[in-house]
């Protein structure tokens, strides 16, 4: 196999599949869109599938762009792997990664969660956030679903192996490592840093690796809320580097009336700019916050000022916009430096100013 090797060799029936690389696949350079965007995703995802079953869900999708001309990231792309994978060495994906990866890294307490029927020995249950300070069980996922992209349980312990295992010419040639190490090119706190990040339905995972100063920060979480990520993350590594850690976010739920609460609820749409372009979303008041639901995913949104917000999953900040009226036509979402604007929709704009 070469990483420049078309799609097409592997799976010959894939639509663009000889346009399409393994590279492209590995970097999220395909244009193939993403499988959890699909309609109906969050209700066939309570089922097992089969990889195949999965790749089938998303191979009549057009392209986003030409493969190679962008990136998007997609997991689609490595439910595609993984099949791929599964073609080639004639092994489930499960049992490929567990006797070729885990085993040669020394990873003990790592695995496929591919069939809901297998009991995970101390397996954590994983939860959102839930109201203005509470949590409750995430939505049921059958992580057959994410098989490629997602469905690896492990630990601290096990990720640090891996980590090491990296390093050390075990799991990848040192010319595999230069080339698609990117982030290791990236910069914080003032160093060099390799980062890796990702949540699922209830859970969070961050693994930051100091290649220079060999410091390596692993957070997991059985929360589907971004805290152990960010600042959590980065404040033990400046603790480790004796710096002064960034200030947490503002948590402090401030009490507005109600009314105000409820002048915010309506329909909104995101423009294109956003991660789902277009998506149209439901605000919803609550007794002392507000409630976003995007699809099946909800967050509830804290107050901190009458028009500020702090959005519990990822600690994003809302702020509401008002017309010259008072009345809220709108509101601005910014997460991870960037602003995303949203419409209220036509039919919910007559509402009248909070009293």
């Amino acid at each position: 196999m070469s990483l420049s090797d078309h799609l097409s060799r592997f799976i010959p029936d894939f639509p663009n599949g000889d346009t399409i690389t393994l590279d492209n696949l590995l970097t999220h350079t395909s244009g193939i869109p993403k499988v959890n965007d699909l309609p109906g995703y969050d209700t066939f995802a309570r089922t097992p599938h089969t990889v195949q079953q999965l790749v089938a869900k998303f191979a009549g999708a057009p392209l986003e762009f030409q493969p190679g001309s962008d990136y998007h990231y997609s997991n689609s792309n490595y439910n595609l792997l993984a099949l791929v994978l599964e073609s080639v060495s004639g092994e489930s994906y499960g049992e490929y990664i567990r006797k070729h990866i885990f085993a040669s890294a020394g990873m003990r307490d790592s695995g496929h969660d591919g069939d809901a029927l297998h009991l995970i020995p101390f397996a954590a249950s994983g939860y959102e956030p839930a109201g203005v300070t509470g949590y409750e069980h995430a939505p049921y996922l059958d992580w057959s679903n994410k098989t490629g992209n997602g469905s690896l349980y492990s630990t601290v312990d096990d990720l640090y192996r891996f980590v090491r295992a990296l390093g050390a010419d075990v799991v990848l040639r040192a010319a595999t490592r230069e080339k698609y190490f990117v982030e290791g090119r990236g910069k914080r706190l003032g160093r060099r840093v390799m980062s890796s990040n990702g949540r699922s339905p209830g859970f969070t995972a961050a693994v930051d690796h100091y290649p220079d100063d060999d410091v390596t920060v692993i957070v997991l979480s059985n929360s589907y809320a971004t805290v152990s990520q960010d600042p959590v993350a980065e404040a033990i590594a400046a603790i480790a580097f004796g710096q002064r850690p960034p200030p947490p976010p503002d948590m402090r739920a401030a009490t507005i009336p109600q009314s105000t609460l409820a002048s915010c609820a309506g329909q909104y749409q995101y423009g294109q700019e956003y991660f789902v372009p277009n998506a149209k979303f439901t605000v919803t008041d609550q007794p002392g916050y507000l409630l976003l639901q995007l699809g099946d995913f909800r967050t509830p949104l804290v107050p901190l000022l009458a028009n500020t917000f702090l959005e519990r999953a990822f600690l994003g900040r809302v702020v509401i916009s008002r017309d010259a009226g008072g009345n809220v036509d709108g509101l601005t979402y910014h997460y991870a430096g960037k602003d995303f604007s949203a419409q209220r929709t036509p039919a919910d704009k007559q509402g009248e100013a909070p009293r």
